[in-house]
């Protein structure tokens, strides 16, 4: 009874998204956005769940109170998620979004962040609240293409582009800019030696990340580490 339920709603989420998006109607049903929504949850392999949700089948998808969970709990929560995609595009298979989150807050261990804590001999950050994420995702067969995202919260800028795999292989390139109470905790060697003045009290590094999602191998942008290194022999001499 229950599985008939289940396929009865589906089937009704459907044909309700069908009717709205030749109407231009936004839904607003919490439960029928649910099912509207599997799919995304089904490629990332995460539970998105919120307060209230607003759908425009030609091309928004508007959450409020967001809560992004995984098999380990709760993974993030945001004040509000924006999604805007191209519904012709999709039927197309082209499946590439632009999102922004706002006032998202992470509860679990972000490896790349705690990879980066390390190499800059500071404490591992607790959770981080970002003012904002934003970027374009395109979903590929075995791949999610990162075409750009940026993230900030107050100490810290995030920019940077590459692809994700399935099986949880990574390959990205980063810039990172620190600020305020986050620059003052990194050492002075480190500065000099693996950061770059931005001007404004800013300082930053470019990255790449390899290998795996969950053991990260971070490698510095050579030519920049160079340079600092060059710099900062000379005034020691």
């Amino acid at each position: 009874m229950k599985v008939h339920f289940s396929k009865t709603l589906k089937f009704l989420a459907i044909a309700v998204l069908i009717v709205a998006a030749a109407v231009s109607i936004p839904i607003k049903s919490n439960t029928l956005n649910h099912f509207i929504l599997l799919s995304f949850e089904k490629k990332l392999g995460k539970k998105c769940d919120f307060k209230a949700s607003k759908i425009w089948p030609p091309g928004n998808i508007f959450l409020e109170g967001v809560s992004i969970s995984d098999k380990n709990g709760v993974l993030c929560t945001a004040r509000d998620l924006n999604i805007d995609y191209n519904l012709a595009g999709i039927l197309l298979n082209n499946k590439e979004f632009s999102f922004k989150a706002e006032n998202l807050r992470v509860h679990q261990d972000i490896n790349l962040l705690t990879s980066v804590s390390n190499m800059l001999t500071i404490p591992k950050m607790p959770d981080v609240e970002f003012k904002y994420i934003d970027g374009v995702l395109n979903f590929q067969k075995d791949a999610l293409r990162i075409k750009n995202i940026a993230a900030e919260t107050d100490v810290m800028k995030i920019a940077g582009a590459g692809w994700a795999g399935k099986n949880g292989d990574l390959n990205c390139r980063f810039h990172f800019s620190f600020g305020g109470t986050l620059l003052n905790n990194i050492p002075d060697i480190v500065k000099a030696t693996l950061l770059t003045d931005e001007g404004g009290g800013w300082m930053g590094i470019t990255l790449n990340a390899t290998g795996n999602y969950a053991r990260p191998s971070i490698q510095i942008d050579s030519e920049t580490f160079k340079m600092n290194i060059r710099e900062t022999i000379l005034k020691l001499k």
